[in-house]
């Protein structure tokens, strides 16, 4: 069967883009670009709800009377606390100390593009699609966790979602049909000795020297007990202790992160952290505490039949060639407890033109983007729905409620 797409308006798409980009917002407070989102879905008469999975969550619905098979797309919405570098560009964000550095004003572009597009063809399609705009990805609690338990994913049965990236040229569509990124946590250890003056420190006791013995180890966790063909990060990126030349450290806090492949190491590695820290302590004769970010945030796992069927669909909007294999990265997605409760797919999409300058890495104050390929994306999530409407063979969907 032929399907009419409704012209997908690249122009707009831009306008869309530069203004989410010129007033980006951080975690849960993003008034303004809820409300941009909820403008552009009202203009276009697509049904939505607004606030119900969480402060300022927009979900909209195209055939919502249909219920035999839902699709889910989903867009972060949210920006990163860093002042942007792009002084020539005059959509630069007017917001200081607040950029899109990560790509998600791009996100939530496509999505309203999708939104949009499908709209316009909604007879022609007999699923349900129900886009999810989302807060805080970059922050926690995770806006996807707090949607889900808002019950979000209970009428979806599958859910794809895109991730911009500097890395593979304009155009380039990646995926892969397993681990897409990392499990990922945060931690913080403090260490409490006893002050003296540095010329008796037999009578004190130092919380530094203990801090280093802690760095130190956790060298020899990752390189002497994970397994070679596993993966697992586990970095101390700030170490502060004392504050003169004239008295050993009474006290010193180290924090950091870890990055795991599979779930179980990561449980591994946050007790085996725990336990270092707590034989060092006993050693050295300081107490110690090791806490938190929260829950680690759960490793990504795309669904193979899904990578299967989404893979025909993108080779038809970007051609055979570029459609590449995307490599598991150790950052985290919490895209992840989408994934927990129905079947879900994360695929790239590239967007580096060095002529452009899109070329830098994410989470930098250079960033920027290729917008040319803002109506690519919007394409892909076009044909998967029109591929895919009828369902998706050897996909296994949870028995619904």
């Amino acid at each position: 069967m032929d399907y009419t797409i409704a012209p997908i308006d690249q122009e707009e798409l831009v306008r869309i883009r530069r203004q989410l980009h010129m007033y980006p917002e951080l975690k849960w407070e993003l008034p303004m670009t809820s409300a941009l989102v909820r403008e552009e879905l009202t203009k276009a008469g697509i049904p939505f709800e607004a606030d119900k999975y969480g402060p300022n969550t927009v979900v909209a619905t195209i055939n919502p009377e249909i219920t035999r098979f839902t699709i889910g797309i989903r867009a972060d919405m949210d920006a990163l606390p860093i002042l942007e570098n792009n002084h020539d560009k005059p959509y630069r964000s007017r917001h200081d100390g607040i950029m899109h550095a990560c790509g998600h004003d791009a996100h939530t572009t496509m999505l309203i593009g999708a939104a949009k597009a499908l709209h316009a063809i909604r007879d022609q399609l007999t699923c349900r699609v129900r886009l999810l705009f989302q807060p805080c990805e970059e922050g926690r609690p995770s806006g996807a966790r707090t949607m889900c338990e808002h019950g979000v994913m209970q009428d979806i049965d599958c859910i794809i979602m895109c991730h911009v990236n500097c890395v593979d040229g304009v155009h380039v569509i990646s995926s892969n049909p397993s681990v897409t990124n990392c499990s990922s946590v945060a931690f913080k250890v403090e260490l409490g000795g006893r002050s003296v003056h540095v010329a008796t420190p037999h009578v004190g006791v130092d919380a530094l020297a203990a801090g280093v013995k802690v760095y130190n180890g956790i060298q020899l966790l990752v390189s002497r007990e994970v397994d070679p063909f596993d993966a697992c990060v586990m970095s101390v990126t700030t170490m502060q202790a004392g504050s003169t030349v004239s008295a050993n450290a009474d006290k010193c806090v180290l924090e950091g992160s870890i990055r795991c492949l599979k779930d179980k190491t990561m449980n591994w590695a946050r007790e085996r952290l725990t336990k270092l820290v707590r034989l060092v302590a006993e050693e050295c004769g300081v107490t110690w505490d090791v806490s938190w970010s929260g829950d680690p945030l759960p490793s990504c796992h795309n669904d193979p039949a899904l990578y299967e069927a989404f893979t025909a669909s993108a080779r038809k909007v970007v051609g055979r060639e570029r459609v590449i294999l995307l490599p598991t990265s150790p950052g985290a997605e919490d895209f992840a407890y989408y994934e927990k409760e129905k079947p879900g797919l994360l695929f790239g999409l590239g967007m580096r033109n060095e002529s452009k300058n899109a070329c830098h890495p994410a989470h930098t104050k250079d960033w920027d983007i290729d917008e040319d390929a803002l109506e690519t994306g919007v394409k892909v999530f076009v044909q998967f729905v029109l591929d895919n409407m009828g369902g998706i063979d050897g996909m296994v969907i949870p028995e619904k409620e």
